[in-house]
């Protein structure tokens, strides 16, 4: 009998979708009706808020590892397994969409493409987009990726990629997991010396963007490049030059 009546709610919530789609259910309802292939004869109604209650939000849910969920009472391993692995399935739909051979054009579209790139990361992450004169996206190419809420920038990986692909112009993008997009002195300092860097080899910084979910910091937007540019000058006539 019981498993009769979760069979009626779950091809009621089918039915829903199919009439409204996906983006009417609620937050709980939509990891309900996820859950329905990994968890059956099972209320996923019940597990659903488990879930949210115990981790604090829908997303929070996708962002935390298969280990944790797994030990939600009522979950299962391969549960875990699928929802733990969706927000990468989400950048790769993303990223597929934003491919450079679509022939993305302008700050905004590749600004869209780096957040696409870093969405629902955990740990800090580094992308350089290259451009050409006219502002085309070249290519992009994820340098590297933090063990935590950290990550090394490195300027020679960054300039061997902008000389490779022969690129006029550079964005460099990175994520800050912990919510706050504005910059730290490090950040500061690091984009004032990849900024040097470049233009010894005739390649200007265009911008450095950094990323908190569908926040972000934009070092252009804030004047902040400009600042910096002011002073790189003097720091080139004394042939200074960072490549590390």
């Amino acid at each position: 009998m019981e498993k009769a009546i979760h069979d009626g709610h779950r091809q009621r919530m089918r039915e829903r979708i199919q009439k409204s789609g996906i983006g009417a259910l609620e937050p709980h309802e939509v990891l309900e009706y996820l859950l329905f292939s990994f968890v059956p004869r099972r209320d996923t109604n019940a597990l659903a808020h488990r879930l949210i209650d115990e981790f604090g939000s829908f997303s929070a849910v996708l962002s935390t590892s298969a280990e944790r969920l797994a030990k939600v009472n009522g979950m299962t391993m391969n549960a875990a397994i699928f929802l733990s692995n969706l927000p990468e399935v989400f950048r790769m739909y993303l990223n597929e969409i934003d491919n450079p051979r679509h022939k993305l054009k302008g700050r905004g579209a590749v600004r869209q493409t780096l957040m696409n790139k870093l969405f629902g990361e955990t740990k800090e992450v580094v992308y350089v987009a290259a451009l050409d004169s006219h502002e085309q996206l070249i290519a992009t190419k994820l340098i590297n990726t933090g063990s935590g809420d950290s990550v090394d920038m490195s300027t020679r990986n960054i300039v061997d990629f902008a000389l490779t692909v022969k690129a006029s112009g550079i964005v460099l993008a990175h994520n800050h997991p912990s919510g706050a997009v504005e910059p730290s002195k490090a950040d500061v300092d690091m984009t004032f010396q990849l900024m040097i860097t470049l233009a010894n080899v005739k390649v200007e910084l265009l911008d450095h963007f950094i990323f908190s979910g569908s926040n972000y910091y934009s070092f252009e937007e804030n004047n902040r490049l400009s600042n910096l540019k002011n002073s790189m000058d003097s720091i080139l006539k004394e042939g200074i030059f960072f490549y590390e």
